[in-house]
């Protein structure tokens, strides 16, 4: 009797103890042109999947609305009308076309979504070879300074007012985030917290902090030292700038992001940073802050209430506004590279790796498989783990076994334990399924290795699909070099690059 009396108050007490909550981890590819990573803190893993459902749903109704990619989706149609038209619109573009013509104003011109009849032209001499003249960027201003639209708000009613394109890109991508982070909270009132990353733009709600690292807009791989490391709660931040996007007209490279005022592509800034209590003003803001000379976008963002910026100018200095969390070395970018990674060897070598993720043949959104990309020493031992990307539906990171020659070093594993090797990154949208990863000839513990022959490797594998094992002979110490891999049915394409400091 005493022992049935205690196996039911052990019982009791396990009843009354609080569920432990869990991170649940989501990646996919070609969301919104883009990258999605989605970090779920609850008790269980269909809650988790559910909520990932929610917020799939969610995103693609939104861009049916506000893309100008799809010629189907409700801007588009919008755009179409005929001058003088008047139509009805659904509370979400009323809004956002609204919330458009106040940050025109606000900005001074510096955010116009007109300034797509400007990023047409610049696309086009891309292709031609040829610049445009300054008569026709002049035309093109002109064009985009009419009012291109009138929002009745109450009746959600609008009047079409010009023929001219319109793109949302630089506000859209953040209003979807906050709207389909929201539709989750108001149906999953036992989900804790919550992150999400499209292309960079990245939103954490709940009762957890979130490590953010910014990279150097000059050395952005995935796995490079970061520039800013900063942890975020109930906050969001995007990154805006021409690292992975640009515009090549012979020999020279131009941003992608154009000033409507002048019509010409934004030089002066390489990667702007902003913190905003929503995902929205983050990315409207981060874009303005390509735009504007560095010191107005400072007074700017100093005059709106919770925000902040970081800005990388093309010089590679940094420049902060007063309110951002952390202490930044506002020496030229490049010297605070060479600061974090201080603790390590001086090393004369350059390893650039590029692969791109293969895409469905039925198009649309799909799951990253398990990568990892390492390098081993000429008798096969790891030395090196690049980059590891991985999606768990379960509590907690796995390295999945699904891995098979990566997860068959328990030393390798142990290391990898110790770090996150990939973290939550905000930087400019770039295509979905592309990566670039970066290795210095150091080992797992920091150590310099000797000239030689490596083999890297790229695995991956994909759940109820395919397993792939690409591998590239490596000389350490040679001349410069390039290789291309042969693609497979999951990893499409891939390179390494060589070059001795």
């Amino acid at each position: 009797m005493k022992n049935a009396f205690s196996l039911l108050y052990i019982l009791a007490l396990v009843s009354l103890s609080p569920v432990q909550a869990d991170d649940f981890s989501f990646s996919h590819e070609n969301v919104l042109g883009t990258s999605l990573e989605l970090t779920l803190t609850c008790e269980d893993p269909e809650t988790a999947k559910q909520a990932e459902q929610q917020i799939l749903t969610e995103i693609d109704r939104l861009s049916e609305i506000f893309s100008h990619y799809s010629a189907t989706s409700e801007l588009s149609r919008f755009c179409k009308l005929p001058v003088g038209s008047v139509t009805s619109i659904s509370p979400e573009l009323s809004r956002l076309l609204c919330r458009c013509e106040e940050w025109t104003r606000v900005s001074h011109g510096a955010f116009n979504p007109s300034v797509e009849v400007m990023s047409q032209q610049w696309k086009q001499a891309a292709r031609t070879g040829t610049a445009p003249a300054a008569n026709e960027l002049a035309n093109l201003v002109k064009r985009a300074a009419q009012r291109q639209w009138q929002v009745q708000v109450e009746s959600h009613r609008a009047t079409r007012l010009s023929t001219e394109p319109l793109s949302l890109n630089a506000i859209a991508k953040g209003t979807i985030l906050d709207l389909a982070t929201l539709r989750v909270q108001q149906q999953f009132s036992d989900i804790h917290a919550m992150m999400i990353n499209i292309g960079g733009d990245i939103l954490v709600v709940g009762d957890h902090d979130h490590r953010v690292v910014i990279p150097n807009p000059d050395r952005d791989t995935v796995n490079a030292a970061p520039l800013i490391e900063l942890n975020l709660r109930n906050q969001a931040i995007a990154t805006s700038g021409s690292s992975e996007r640009f515009l090549r007209i012979g020999p020279k490279k131009y941003s992608h992001i154009i000033d409507p005022r002048s019509g010409i592509p934004c030089e002066q800034i390489a990667s702007a940073s902003v913190i905003a209590s929503d995902a929205e003003t983050a990315d409207v803001l981060a874009t303005i802050c390509c735009v504007l000379p560095p010191q107005d976008s400072i007074a700017l963002i100093e005059s709106l209430p919770f925000t902040a910026c970081c800005l990388v100018t093309s010089s590679g200095s940094l420049l902060v506004s007063g309110g951002w969390p952390v202490e930044v070395n506002q020496e030229p970018a490049a010297k605070a590279e060479k600061e974090a990674t201080r603790k390590g060897p001086s090393t004369p070598h350059d390893f650039l790796v590029e692969f791109e993720i293969a895409k469905p043949e039925q198009g649309g959104r799909y799951r990253r498989p398990y990568v990892a990309v390492w390098v081993e020493d000429n008798d096969g031992f790891p030395v090196k783990t690049l980059s590891l990307f991985l999606m768990s539906d379960n509590p907690g990171p796995r390295w999945h076994r699904d891995l098979r020659r990566w997860y068959s070093s328990d030393q390798v594993r142990q290391l990898v334990d110790e770090t996150k090797l990939i973290g939550t990154i905000s930087k400019p949208s770039r295509n979905p399924g592309k990566y670039k990863v970066s290795w210095d000839g150091t080992d797992d513990l920091g150590q310099l290795l000797k000239d030689g022959t490596y083999t890297l490797y790229i695995e991956a594998a994909r759940e109820h699909g395919t397993y792939q094992l690409m591998k590239q002979p490596l000389e350490l110490g040679k001349e410069d070099y390039k290789h291309t891999l042969k693609g497979n049915v999951e990893i499409g394409s891939a390179s390494v690059t060589y070059h001795r400091k």
